[in-house]
């Protein structure tokens, strides 16, 4: 086969890789984004996310890049010319007991501190106004206005379009097999379509991002993890506007414009031996929805119409790894979101294509790959 030459090559075509490609192409950069399978398919975060839009609750690190997302959430559909099914509902985070509403008013306090000022500590009969129908046992939450929802396959898609309409390139359908190398530098990529030579590789696989680095004797501190999602029946639309959660609760709902109720919050699947596929756990299907059903109790009189599971690179620190590889020149990891990296993609490429650039992404110095060294592996 003969070998394919870009000035930049990205491998991974999720919600990161696409919103990254975007960017660079904007910029007037020869991109190639590599595939193993279609855009947003199965198993891939991207296509199983829950899509939610969140601010608060980040960590510090990831606080910069939180607060331009938030803002280019509201306008993203138009730039992107596209339907990303985007609502700003709000996020509510919620207590239960008194000694849990000393922690929410703690963490109101927190979001401050780390410049979420509009994030409000809610009172009772605040919260059940914002949500009509809660469970009676909800005295206080954490309130974020300017939070939502999307859906990531139609974002996914929608950067990868939009990438292309500006030149961007892609090989869908093709598996990176291996990163290539010379004098510790990452030159190009092979894959079943033959090698691709590049002067800069932007390392975007998620889940499976670990088997590449390895190939040029880099071992990333992440796990694989099968995170399951529900899918109601439809209720009456517009039950609930924001996205919910408790402090006691291991749970993510919202609503669907079509009334149905999207229920998340972490609970884990199987991953295959081969980490190419997920299978779901009963039990967690059954836990997770009677938690929904016992803080909403409109829940209960739907049924489960689908569930799934998709693959999550967890790293060991629970926040990604984006910037330059350590160690290897011309590499670029944007990687680990640990569950949380959709709301950020529009922050996240740009920044990495400022980085790529050589301008100054100082956003990105908390989640430097650098890091890793600290990390016994």
């Amino acid at each position: 086969m003969s070998t394919t030459r870009t000035e930049i090559a990205i491998i991974g075509g999720g919600v990161i890789g696409n919103s990254i490609a975007y960017h660079l192409a904007r910029q007037g950069q020869s991109v190639l984004v590599i595939e193993r399978a279609a855009i947003a398919s199965e198993p891939a975060a991207s296509w199983a996310s829950a899509g939610g839009v969140r601010r608060q609750g980040r960590h510090p690190a990831e606080a910069q890049l939180a607060s331009e997302a938030i803002q280019r959430w509201p306008t993203l559909s138009e730039e992107l010319a596209a339907d990303l099914r985007y609502r700003q509902g709000g996020q509510l985070l919620l207590a239960e007991s008194d000694s849990e509403a000393a922690q929410i008013a703690a963490y109101v306090q927190q979001q401050h501190a780390i410049g979420f000022s509009d994030v409000r500590l809610v009172n009772r009969s605040e919260a059940h106004e914002l949500v009509p129908g809660l469970n009676p046992q909800v005295i206080a939450g954490s309130y974020s206005p300017t939070d939502g929802q999307a859906s990531p396959p139609h974002t996914t898609r929608a950067f990868a379009q939009a990438a292309q309409r500006l030149g961007a390139t892609y090989f869908t359908n093709t598996a990176a097999l291996s990163l290539l190398t010379h004098n510790s530098r990452v030159t190009g990529v092979r894959t079943t379509q033959g090698d691709i030579a590049a002067r800069h590789i932007i390392l975007a696989a998620g889940a499976w991002s670990d088997e590449l680095a390895l190939t040029a004797g880099l071992r990333l501190p992440i796990h694989t993890l099968a995170l399951q999602m529900l899918l109601s029946t439809p209720a009456q639309p517009g039950i609930l506007q924001p996205v919910i959660g408790a402090l006691s609760r291991k749970l993510s709902l919202k609503q669907l414009d079509d009334g149905s109720f999207f229920i998340g919050g972490g609970w884990p699947g199987d991953v295959s031996p081969d980490r190419r596929s997920c299978t779901m756990r009963p039990a967690s299907i059954s836990s997770n929805w009677s938690t929904a059903s016992e803080l909403l109790p409109a829940v209960a009189h739907q049924r489960i119409a689908r569930s799934w599971c998709g693959l999550e690179a967890q790293s060991i620190d629970d926040i990604p790894f984006i910037g330059h590889a350590p160690g290897l020149d011309g590499l670029t990891l944007a990687l680990g979101f640990s569950g949380h990296g959709f709301a950020l993609a529009p922050a996240v490429g740009r920044a990495v294509a400022a980085l790529i650039n050589g301008q100054p992404a100082t956003e990105l110095d908390a989640l430097t790959p650098a890091r890793i060294a600290h990390f016994k592996s």
